[in-house]
């Protein structure tokens, strides 16, 4: 897309509403069907933005991202800036070099009474431009007072992130944590949102799952056990995509629409890239299949009728767009390793569940998903505690010898101590038989994630906690 000065007047006049009126939010399409949802949801993913800052805000698309920016931007305003000193644009498409073009306008024509004060950029989609995105935001940085504004880019794709943040250290601002990100609701949030009575707990670490203090929050969360399982029976169903959870809580179902959306989304880049409509409905049922088990990756391309370099190069875009996310084989040491068949996740039920909706396949097992959103839980623990660490880094592993599995293992992300071992079986009895593998293993000693039991017994080698509970209580910052 070729975006030239009238181009880029026109985009940045669209997308900044309050720059002609002071009540933009009550006719903006994406604040009232926010309003309209009727659920209490607040992320914090770009709290205590300033000046001198420039942020990655990144996930998944149609999880809320525009959303959070004008919230953002209502409260810069609510505080007193000038909107003149607020630009939000949205750059799918274009062409890297126009950015530099976007700001030389902006700030010479469109915002020129501002003159060199400070401004707030939100470029949304910045990762959907067409070239070296980030080599031209870092010469903005280095050569324009750019590098003294708080910019804001948003992302629905982790490729070339890791380019992007090299090109951009010592160009961030005073900030510690540049890296932010958005993902569908933990489940915590999903109860909050769907005003479900539950207690105040502390939020607990990924390491101390079996303490004294866990303990304690066990036994606080017991008599609410009936709740918290029905809730999370429905958190398997629904997921976390905001439109979901407000079409649940208004009809208690998800509209098609909101499905198809997501579809169109998993779809769209597949398609661009040549892989048509029936391969990659294959590709995602493969992974729905396969569910907490280790996927060989040449026998799934050879199911789904494609090479394995192609199925590799899907799988990684699913990856990179935060949909799918992956659970490598760990090592003797506790550390991923790369060259045994690892396992694939989606972070998300509802994508989970587009081969059934989509396709008419077969509904996906509730026990794989309950697996899948205790990994999904660790894995929103991991970032809120050192962000970036959900698109870097391979802190969740499972363990596998020839005699034994156990589904999650690994490293916090923040401190580098082991988590506290996950196994998931959604029992309602025999729990004891189900712990035998975990037992048995090496690693010995861990949680069996049941359905509704909890046996927290002091100095048992192994404990029951029901799965809810244990995403609840990571659902918190636990820091």
């Amino acid at each position: 897309m070729v975006v030239n000065e009238g181009q880029v007047a026109e985009a940045v006049r669209r997308d900044s509403p309050w720059w002609r009126s002071p009540h933009w939010a009550a006719t903006d399409r994406d604040m009232l069907e926010a309003a309209g949802s009727q659920i209490d949801y607040y992320p914090l993913s770009l709290a205590n933005i300033r000046s001198g800052g420039l942020y990655m805000l990144y996930g998944p698309r149609r999880v809320g991202k525009t959303v959070l920016v004008k919230r953002s931007i209502q409260a810069l305003l609510a505080q007193g800036v000038n909107p003149l000193q607020i630009i939000r644009v949205t750059v799918d498409g274009w062409q890297a070099n126009r950015l530099g073009t976007l700001y030389e306008y902006v700030v010479r024509v469109l915002t020129s009474s501002v003159g060199d004060g400070p401004r707030y950029w939100f470029i949304d989609e910045v990762t959907a431009c067409r070239g070296q995105w980030w080599s031209v935001v870092k010469n903005l940085r280095d050569n324009t007072h750019f590098g003294d504004d708080c910019v804001v880019l948003t992302g629905s794709t982790n490729q070339d992130l890791d380019e992007a943040i090299k090109a951009f250290a010592g160009r961030r601002g005073p900030v510690d944590d540049p890296d932010r990100c958005l993902l569908p609701m933990n489940f915590g949030e999903f109860c909050h949102s769907l005003s479900i009575d539950l207690p105040s707990v502390a939020g607990l670490r990924a390491d101390e799952l079996m303490s004294a203090r866990a303990r304690e929050t066990w036994m606080a969360l017991a008599p609410y056990t009936d709740d918290l399982v029905a809730a999370w029976q429905t958190y398997l169903e629904v997921g976390g995509y905001p439109k979901a959870v407000g079409e649940w809580r208004r009809t208690n179902q998800v509209a098609v629409p909101t499905w198809q959306a997501l579809w169109d989304v998993v779809r769209g880049d597949a398609i661009t890239s040549g892989m048509n409509e029936v391969i990659l409905g294959a590709v995602i049922n493969g992974i729905g299949v396969r569910l907490s088990s280790p996927t060989a990756i040449s026998g799934f391309a050879e199911e789904v009728g494609v090479a394995r370099e192609t199925l590799m190069k899907r799988i990684d875009a699913l990856a990179s767009a935060f949909l799918v996310w992956r659970n490598p084989r760990a090592d003797n040491s506790g550390n991923a390793d790369l060259r045994k068949q690892g396992k694939l996740y989606f972070l998300d039920p509802l994508v989970a569940k587009l081969p059934q909706l989509v396709n008419g396949r077969s509904q996906v097992d509730v026990t794989r998903l309950n697996e899948q959103q205790l990994g999904v839980a660790l894995l929103q623990w991991n970032e809120r505690v050192r962000p970036g660490s959900v698109r870097s880094g391979d802190w969740i592993t499972h363990y596998r010898n020839a005699s034994s599995e156990v589904d999650f293992v690994g490293k916090c992300a923040d401190l580098g101590t082991r988590m506290t071992p996950i196994e998931g079986k959604y029992v309602s009895d025999s729990w004891r038989q189900e712990a035998l593998g975990l037992r048995n293993s090496a690693i010995g000693t861990g949680i069996l994630a049941t359905r509704d039991i909890l046996d927290a017994t002091e100095g048992e080698a192994v404990w029951a906690v029901p799965s809810s509970f244990l995403a609840f209580a990571l659902s918190f910052s636990g820091k």
